[in-house]
């Protein structure tokens, strides 16, 4: 089941005794999960298996409150016979009481998968595009803002709500506007920056030519053990982005074929490189990369070779 699907039934107040949820972003699920209870005037209880409340599931009385039992991850119940599947999906099984079934993945190849394709929600990762428009709406922060806290969050809609808490709270202790509290919070390293969002700052900083600042960053890096192939690569996108808005004009993104947030994004990095020296960065790019697939440099050494040949 497609998740407008699940909106739509929802709004029109509609519930089913069996719900099963699969993907990352448990922050969304949770929303779903409780909106679910709501509609169905339930009790919200998380149990570690189906087998731990099987016996009890039809014993409530008539005029007892039902209960949304949420189960996750529970592998016992993907080695049950169809039977137990079949009586979760028709609501045999749990009465008046409703199951959402949470996994993080699904083999695609299994008879459990199979059987319930059909009645699968799957909650990925929201872009960083969509999570600005939440911080937003969360705290009116500004949506460049929004979008560089969506990655430092590691785009997970739980974190990007935590970190929002924490900038309304700066904010009112310090007196100033969110967007401020934020440039303080980024600052003052208020806001935990994870080994991958340190990679976006050195990435931003390379693009624009920081040279010190970059530097300083590849070293904090190397200690988390970064993949240097996948740096080249973020390397590359941003500069053949950059590349791709540098002659300005209207209508980028239809004419470049980027997104409106990459044609932006690229914008924002300004203009250190000049256009020959974009061309010459990508053509570097490609070829330590290259050269490191072939063992002419040692993967390790591949973005020090960048920083040197480009900055």
């Amino acid at each position: 089941m497609q998740l407008p699907e699940l909106q739509k039934q929802l709004v029109e107040k509609v519930v089913q005794p069996f719900y099963l949820f699969v993907g990352e972003e448990v922050g969304i699920m949770d929303i779903y999960m409780q909106k679910i209870a709501e509609v169905a005037g339930a009790d919200l209880k998380r149990v570690d298996s189906l087998k731990d409340i099987f016996a009890g599931l039809r014993a409530n009385s008539f005029l007892s409150r039902p209960t949304c039992y949420v189960i996750r991850d529970d592998r016992d119940l993907l080695k049950q016979d169809e039977s137990v599947w079949q009586g979760l999906q028709t609501g045999v099984t749990q009465g008046k009481n409703i199951i959402i079934l949470v996994y993080t993945s699904l083999d695609k190849r299994t008879k459990f998968y199979k059987m319930h394709e059909n009645i699968i929600t799957e909650f990925v990762k929201l872009s960083g595009e969509i999570l600005a428009k939440y911080a937003q709406k969360e705290i009116g922060l500004n949506e460049k803002y929004g979008y560089d806290l969506a990655h430092r969050a590691n785009l997970d809609y739980t974190q990007l709500m935590l970190e929002c808490d924490k900038l309304r709270i700066l904010s009112q202790v310090r007196g100033v506007s969110i967007d401020e509290a934020y440039r303080q919070a980024i600052a003052e390293k208020l806001i935990y920056t994870a080994p991958q969002d340190v990679a976006f700052d050195f990435v931003d900083a390379f693009c624009k030519r920081q040279v010190k600042k970059a530097f300083e960053l590849w070293a904090e890096l190397q200690e988390s053990d970064s993949n240097p192939l996948g740096m080249l690569a973020l390397l590359y996108n941003n500069f053949r982005a950059m590349l791709l808005v540098s002659g300005g004009g209207n209508n980028l993104a239809q004419r470049t074929g980027l997104t409106s947030w990459q044609v932006k994004n690229a914008q924002e990095k300004g203009n250190n490189y000049s256009v020959r020296e974009l061309v010459e960065a990508l053509r570097i790019l490609q070829g330590i990369e290259q050269e490191v697939k072939t063992g002419q440099i040692e993967a390790g050494m591949a973005v020090d070779y960048a920083l040197i040949s480009i900055l």
